[in-house]
């Protein structure tokens, strides 16, 4: 089934490649995730990603300055073709606010689905960018 509302063009048309990651988060990312910040950056320079608005409530509540931001999530991979879940927030400013992300694991069913429909989204986009 291929998604008929995915936000990678609007994503890709604010997003200015700045990153915010908060000290602490950054920490749990490497410790907990293995997700390093040149990960994030090597992912987030695939031209298929694919960008879901977020779904997902916050842990904790956001205040008046994180909240300003569309929050997406987003499928990416990596040059060495691993696939990133990455949950954020695009400010108007085109600065994204990483809160989350960790690589999907083909041994885990639930991964499985996420990386196959990367996989069928981003050849989507592809076969429109050859078309065009």
């Amino acid at each position: 089934m291929v998604l008929k509302k995915h936000y990678s063009k609007d994503f890709e048309i604010l997003f200015t490649g700045r990153l915010i990651i908060d000290p602490d988060i950054e920490v749990k990312l490497e410790e907990k995730h293995s997700v390093l910040k040149a990960d994030l950056e090597d992912g987030l320079g695939d031209p298929y990603l694919i960008v879901l608005k977020g779904k997902q409530k916050d842990k904790i509540p956001s205040d008046r300055l994180t909240s300003r931001g569309q929050k997406y999530e987003i499928l990416c991979e990596t040059t060495a073709n691993r696939v990133l879940y990455i949950v954020c927030r695009l400010f108007e400013d085109g600065n994204l606010l990483i809160i989350t992300a960790w690589f999907l694991d083909q041994e885990k069913p639930k991964d499985l689905n996420a990386i196959n429909f990367y996989y069928t989204e981003s050849e989507v986009l592809m076969n429109e960018d050859e078309n065009s």
